[in-house]
């Protein structure tokens, strides 16, 4: 008799690796290009499915504003770790690095169950008006139990809350805050160009 499969486990840990890769060759069709491409500090969180911390056509929450603006994430955690308290998520995970150049990269670890089997991942492309990379609700199972590895192009999205159309524009908020949707005012030609690249792998099960 064959061997029966083993039970997949009721709680996992990936280790994240946030590749950046804009630069003026990629994204330089927009003037002015900066002249320090980087990323703000990289905040992922492990979510049950009837959770959502920011999607493509919502409206964003005070936190993914902030984020998208300042690259801060103190109020965007504080909206995560209040999930938490409810069950929902997991508590705010952060990158160790509060800025990084692109190209460059940053790593972080998720631990995720069966309960909060989706991921949720943003960071601020920086200089810019309002502008971010992420997912939302990515799930991290398959047919029943853990990806093993996951990777996904991470392309630029306009939090709806600055008008400005250059990576260094002045502030100029809008209100009411617009949907979150792709880069508008980027040229066609770059609007789905990925700005990062992200690679999940699975490791051991969280102790």
């Amino acid at each position: 008799m064959p061997e029966p499969e083993p039970e997949c486990p009721d709680a996992a840990t990936y280790a994240v690796t946030f590749r950046a890769v804009w630069n003026a060759s990629s994204h330089g069709n927009q003037p002015p290009f900066p002249s320090n491409p980087h990323f703000s500090r990289v905040v992922g969180v492990a979510h049950a499915p009837e959770v959502s911390f920011w999607s493509s056509g919502g409206i964003a929450t005070p936190g993914i504003e902030n984020m998208a603006e300042t690259g801060g994430v103190s109020s965007l955690c504080r909206e995560i770790d209040a999930e938490a308290d409810r069950g929902g998520s997991t508590t705010c995970v952060r990158g160790s690095e509060s800025s990084f150049p692109s190209p460059g990269s940053a790593r972080l670890s998720v631990e995720a169950t069966e309960e909060l089997p989706l991921m949720t991942l943003v960071s601020m492309i920086a200089p810019s008006p309002d502008w971010f990379v992420g997912v939302s609700g990515m799930p991290l199972m398959e047919d029943g139990c853990w990806q093993e590895r996951i990777e996904v192009e991470l392309v630029g999205y306009d939090a709806g809350t600055d008008s400005g159309a250059t990576f260094t524009a002045r502030d100029a908020d809008v209100t009411p805050h617009e949907p979150i949707g792709l880069i508008r005012e980027l040229p066609a030609a770059v609007r789905e160009v990925p700005f990062a690249t992200l690679v999940l792998a699975l490791s051991e099960e969280p102790s």
